[in-house]
This record gives structure tokens, sequence and C-alpha cells, in this order.
């Protein structure tokens, strides 16, 4: 190793490059950020409280949220790449640091969904006594991965996918504005493939741009060049996408591997999420297998876990695994028309009373009301069934909703 070493003159990735610094430069999102819009008005006031954004990515989310804590001390850090115990370090630091300022300091959490529940008790104190400001970011539905007491302290804003057009002008204004790319040119036919190539992804278009630069001392790209530089071209519009997912699950359950792996692998090749086919598999495991095979549902759930674990081109071995699994396996649909019989019932019946023998007396009252009286616990009795006992209400007490085949 040198003694002196070269700085190290690599500019930023082309899309932090032009990352927008105001509301003005951004693009996308205009139902949080017209004129009047209360995420709008909390960047503009500088009024800021604490919230969250979900949306896909490359939607603009951590943009929004360095211009929303520009004028403000901020940390920004993610939650795929951090530990706990440093973040309730820099929780720490921020809240001695609030004893000495009016203005509250910021964090910004990338994919809190990556923190586990217990882990995301070490914000709620903090947030809850106002000692920080937290800004926390995910591309997965909150209500599943985010606690509760901390959904109830934030604001929520839901960023949509960029449309074709938005990402087009993101893009026409990286070429405009960049000035290590302002003199490559893309005809505007090229400039719509790579938008819809990127599927709401303005990173991913920003790549793909930047990809060809690097690649090539052709300054002037039409839809021919594309292919060299490996940008997906093929059509996949709503249409092609719902086409071929229906085809991919009517070949599973038509027992036809082949057929199913066609249509799998004709997705992921025009720019599908192998995790969104996984998660219809698993879909599929139970509405179209079930208790004819409970494996399936284990393979399912192996291979999106092995998927995320491993990840491409290596884990398409595990995902094509899963998709052969699933069509060979023998077909039953039991567990769906149950479910669907349930739900009419219910519908049909409304709420019916809990048989007495079901209910838990807690108290002698309860006791006194019949709770629990003649219950006939299982285990008591011979193979750990109570033969001719019924556990529905009386009302529907001879329904059968699962019905094996």
């Amino acid at each position: 190793m040198e003694l002196f070493e070269k700085e190290d003159r690599t500019p930023p990735p082309l899309a932090d490059r032009v990352r927008p610094k105001t509301l003005e430069e951004f693009v996308g999102q205009t139902h949080l950020l017209r004129e009047g819009k209360p995420l709008r008005r909390m960047i503009e006031t500088g009024n800021i409280s604490s919230f969250l954004i979900y949306g896909p990515p490359g939607s603009g989310k951590t943009t929004i949220a360095l211009i929303a804590t520009e004028e403000r001390r901020h940390i920004f850090i993610s939650a795929t790449t951090e530990h706990i115990k440093d973040v309730k370090k820099i929780i720490e630091k921020l809240v001695k640091e609030k004893e000495f300022s009016r203005i509250k300091p910021v964090l910004i959490v990338d994919e809190i969904q990556h923190f586990n529940k217990k882990e995301q008790d070490a914000f709620l104190e903090p947030v809850e006594k106002g000692q920080i400001i937290l800004i926390a970011l995910t591309t997965e539905n909150p209500s599943f991965y985010v606690i509760s007491p901390l959904l109830s302290r934030l604001s929520i804003f839901v960023f949509e996918k960029l449309t074709v057009s938005e990402v087009e002008e993101i893009v026409k204004n990286a070429l405009k504005n960049d000035e290590y790319i302002r003199g490559l040119s893309l005809t505007p036919e090229a400039i719509t493939a790579i938008a819809k190539a990127s599927d709401g992804d303005a990173r991913k278009a920003l790549n793909i741009i930047e990809t060809i630069f690097n690649s090539t001392d052709k300054r002037s790209i039409d839809i021919p060049d594309l292919d060299r530089f490996m940008v997906k071209t093929l059509p996949y519009g709503e249409e092609y996408h719902y086409d071929l997912i229906s085809a991919f699950i009517k070949s599973m359950r038509g027992s036809d591997p082949d057929a199913a792996l066609y249509y799998a692998f004709r997705m992921i090749d025009a720019g599908e999420d192998p995790l969104y086919l996984l998660r219809r598999m698993t879909i599929f495991a139970s509405e179209d297998i079930g208790l004819k095979d409970p494996q399936a549902l284990l393979i399912a759930t192996a291979a999106m876990e092995a998927f995320r674990f491993v990840g491409p081109p290596e884990a398409y071995l595990n995902l094509s695994e899963a998709i052969i699994y699933l069509s060979k396996a023998p077909k039953d649909n039991a567990v769906l028309k149950a479910q669907a019989e349930v739900m009419r019932t219910i519908r049909e019946t409304g709420s019916l009373e809990v048989p007495k023998k079901l209910r838990n007396p807690v108290t002698k009252l309860m006791e006194n009301w019949g709770y629990g009286k003649d219950y006939k616990y299982p285990h008591n009795f011979e193979g750990h069934i109570v033969e001719g006992e019924n556990y529905l209400p009386d009302k529907i007490k001879d329904k059968k909703f699962f019905k094996e085949e």
C-alpha cells in the first residue's frame, strides 16, 4: 500500500447526485405534496412531528425525509445495517443534545421493519416524551411489521409507485442537470423503455442510465442500443402481469411443472419480483393443495426464506424446486371451500352465543352463571376425543365446514 494513497475521486451514484433538495424539484406523490396537503404543510412550515412513510422502492421516501429535515440536526440510519445497541446510543446522544437546544433532533430510520418488535420499543419513550422526532421509512405494510404503540404515535403517509411519465421526467432531469452524464443523449423512445423497465422505481431507472454511461463511449442511445446494457425491454404491462400470473397458477393447479416453470421465468425475465411469485405460491399451497400434502406450505415458505437468505441467481434453484414440488403435489381445495362456507355462515347467522360450557369461569359470578359447566376435558378420554361432543353454537351445531375428500 502506498504511503500516501490517492484521493478517491469516484463520484457518488447518480441517484444520490441528482437527489432533489427541495419540494419544487421533487417528482411524484402529488396526492400528498400538492398545495395544502398535510405532508407538504409540515415540510413548508417546519412544524415536523414524527411520521412514517410506507411505499415501494424508489418512490422518494428517503428524499422527502431529507428535504423535511434539511434545516434540522438529523441522523440517517438503515435498519438493515445498524445494530439496535448502536441505535440506542445514537438516541441517547440526540436526547442529550436536545437539552441544549429548543429544536428537536430527528432520527431517520430506513427499512424500520428490519428491527423486530422488541427492538422497536427503543423508539417509544423518546418519541412519546418529545425528545426526538422519528421519521420511519418502510417498504413493508407497517400494520404487520411496526408495533402498534409506535404506530399510534406516528402520522402515516402512503407513497405510491411512480408512473411511467414521472420516471421519464426524473430521467430527463438527470440527463439535463448531472455534470457527469450531461453529454449523454437518449431518444424519447429509449427513455420511455427505461421508465417502463424500472417499474416505478426511480433509483432503478437512474442505475440503468449510469450503467449505460459507464459501459460505452457512445453518447446517443436509442432502443436497439439498450440490449447491450442488459436493460429489460420486454413488454410487461398490467395485462401481461395478470395474464402470466394467471397462467402460472393454473399450470401448477393442473399439475404441469414444465408450464409452471416457463411462466414463472417469463415473468422474472420481464422484471417481476420473484418474491411476488413466492407469496402467490404460499397462498396456492393452502388454497389448491391444503391437507392433501401439508408439506407443501412448508416448502413454499422455506423457498421464500431461502430466496431472501441466498439471493439470486442461486436462489432461483430454490424457487424452481418449490414450483416443481407444488405442481406435482396432490390437489385439494377443501380448505378454501371450508373457509368460504364459514364466512358465508357467519354473515347469515350473525354473532351466535358461545356455548356456556366453552366459556372460562374466570370469576365466581361467571361460574354461577354456568360458565364452564359440563365441559369435558378431551385428554381425560380415550384417543383424546370426546365422542359426540359439540363445540359449535347450538343453532349451527350440525354444520360441517371442512369436508375431506
